[in-house]
């Protein structure tokens, strides 16, 4: 169950608090209804972002505005895909590493919310560079 004191809630609609399963639930359906770009937010001020291409996605977790926070990857994947949206309308390419398959963002992102960690079978890279 989500922690009172990191309860997650849609970026921007502090209404409903998202438990793990509902989170990744959520992005399912975001998924389908086309709807490539999630960010949810804590009490704390922490983001976590899901933007997908629909096989793949970028997942990156800040500590809060203008902080380069971290990202999962994919330390065997290769190549570079396409068709990530960004909020201003253009369309991103990420390198393949710098991406997991949606399944794996959307099981993690849930895990993240309901326990305040990573799963452990991800790859997380930190870009604060400290």
């Amino acid at each position: 169950m989500t922690s009172a004191v990191d309860r997650w809630h849609l970026h921007g609609a502090a209404g409903h608090t998202y438990s793990g399963a509902e989170a990744g639930r959520l992005l399912w359906h975001r998924r389908d209804w086309a709807t490539a770009d999630t960010w949810f937010e804590s009490d704390a001020g922490r983001l976590l972002r899901v933007v997908t291409n629909g096989e793949r996605a970028m997942v990156s977790l800040l500590n809060g505005e203008g902080d380069p926070g971290e990202h999962l990857v994919d330390p065997r994947a290769e190549g570079t895909s396409d068709g990530y949206p960004l909020p201003n309308g253009q369309v991103d390419s990420h390198a393949c590493r710098d991406t997991v398959p949606f399944d794996v963002a959307a099981r993690a992102a849930g895990h993240f919310i309901e326990h305040g960690t990573w799963p452990a079978d991800v790859t997380v890279e930190d870009d604060r560079g400290a």
